[in-house]
């Protein structure tokens, strides 16, 4: 059973509670579709999955001007492309069902959402996919995707998917969260092209879907459908499903990920002009701001984190520990020193404090801050230390508990 969480903000409403997902379902899932290379269903490997639902039923409560949700909807066929103002101006209200919500944002009764980046709204939520998902799946793979991962959310009584039959660039887990039942139509890619005589997507499938496989997804069922597998889901009637995306390497992806990090603004850019870097370290900047968000692309939302800076007191005499799963991690580009915290970067100077910071708090459950002074040695000022200290805490890179 999920025990407690700790809270950031927001109280218990954010917890995930009674929810159990069955032990070993990652190594079930990577022996049943052979390493990761075939669909698979696996029934009821999720239990009281409607709590999960209502955590993110509340996300949709959170969005604001400023911090808009990657949120699609499609109604008739076609994109509504007011639909995330619409879910914004609708704000917390409590009177509203998710049902009802979607639809009014949708502006009719029948539609398909999907929301991308799920753990960035809640840090509960973010903890408890950490620990009940993707540790398993990982130790089950043998390593993390250096690539990344992302969690996202389709919900609807769309019918047919209203884009057709098509194939993705990458592995998908499908947490089937209710109320109702969908239908997961799913074909082989090689079986595919031989069927269309060609890789294309369609939204002519009618006599595909006798040579299909057919699943039936009930409430806490799981599905893996492997990237490059042609597929199309059908939901007559209202639900919800829980998505896991497994990011393949992507060399250029990651490049162009990278060099966002290393010169996200004009002034920047204008700044390090002329230094010298490679396109492996836009790569390796990329895969360290992963890692340090427990390899998922999306950071936790600014307004989900402490909303004040922990004073300094607070640190002097305070135990100092790193959120579990999420390191902090350094590394030198070109004549500048990256801090990752939670996918964020704080730049400096060369310096030697942003590694023995990583080594110190990474090495340890907790630590006191005169404990974390010893360690670093004493080359570097009380003041600076502890002004970095509050800019990780405010990233949701570090917790102060009393001593």
């Amino acid at each position: 059973m999920m025990g407690s969480l700790d809270q950031t903000d927001g109280g218990d409403d954010d917890a995930v509670e009674d929810v159990t997902i069955a032990r070993g379902w990652a190594r079930r899932l990577v022996e049943k579709s052979e390493g990761l290379t075939s669909s698979v269903h696996l029934p009821a490997e999720m239990l009281g999955c409607s709590s999960t639902l209502g955590a993110i039923d509340r996300m949709f409560t959170r969005f604001s001007t400023h911090e808009l949700p990657r949120v699609r909807a499609w109604v008739d066929g076609g994109q509504r492309y007011t639909f995330t103002d619409a879910l914004v101006s609708l704000g917390a209200r409590a009177d509203l069902t998710l049902e009802q919500r979607l639809a009014l944002a949708a502006e009719s009764p029948e539609f398909c959402a999907t929301f991308n980046g799920l753990t960035g709204w809640c840090p509960q939520f973010a903890a408890r996919m950490q620990q009940e998902m993707l540790s398993p799946l990982f130790d089950a793979l043998g390593a993390a995707p250096a690539c990344g991962t992302d969690f996202y959310a389709f919900f609807g009584n769309y019918g047919y998917t209203p884009f057709g039959v098509h194939d993705d660039l990458d592995h998908s887990l499908l947490w089937h969260l209710g109320p109702s039942s969908k239908i997961a139509y799913i074909w082989p890619r090689r079986r595919y092209i031989e069927l269309t005589g060609g890789a294309l997507s369609t939204t002519q499938f009618t006599s595909l879907l006798m040579h299909a496989r057919r699943y039936v997804l009930r409430p806490g069922d799981l599905l893996f459908i492997p990237m490059g597998d042609f597929h199309v889901l059908r939901a007559d009637r209202f639900s919800a499903t829980l998505g896991l995306t497994i990011f393949p390497d992507d060399l250029v992806l990651e490049c162009s990920e990278g060099l966002r990090l290393f010169a996200p603004d004009a002034p920047t850019f204008s700044s390090i002009r002329e230094q010298s870097f490679t396109l492996q370290d836009l790569v390796e900047l990329r895969r360290a701001a992963v890692r340090s968000n427990g390899f998922v692309i999306t950071p936790p939302e600014m307004s989900t984190l402490a909303p004040m800076a922990v004073r300094e007191t607070e640190i002097l005499n305070g135990r100092l520990r790193i959120p579990v799963g999420y390191p902090l991690v350094s590394m030198r580009v070109a004549c500048r020193e990256a801090l990752f915290v939670r996918r964020r970067v704080i730049w400096g100077r060369p310096n030697t404090l942003f590694s023995a910071l990583c080594e110190t708090l990474n090495g340890a459950e907790q630590v006191s801050f005169q404990t974390l002074r010893r360690h670093i040695a004493a080359r570097f000022e009380s003041v600076a230390l502890v002004e970095l200290l509050q800019s990780v805490s405010r990233l949701g890179g570090l917790a102060v508990e009393p001593l």
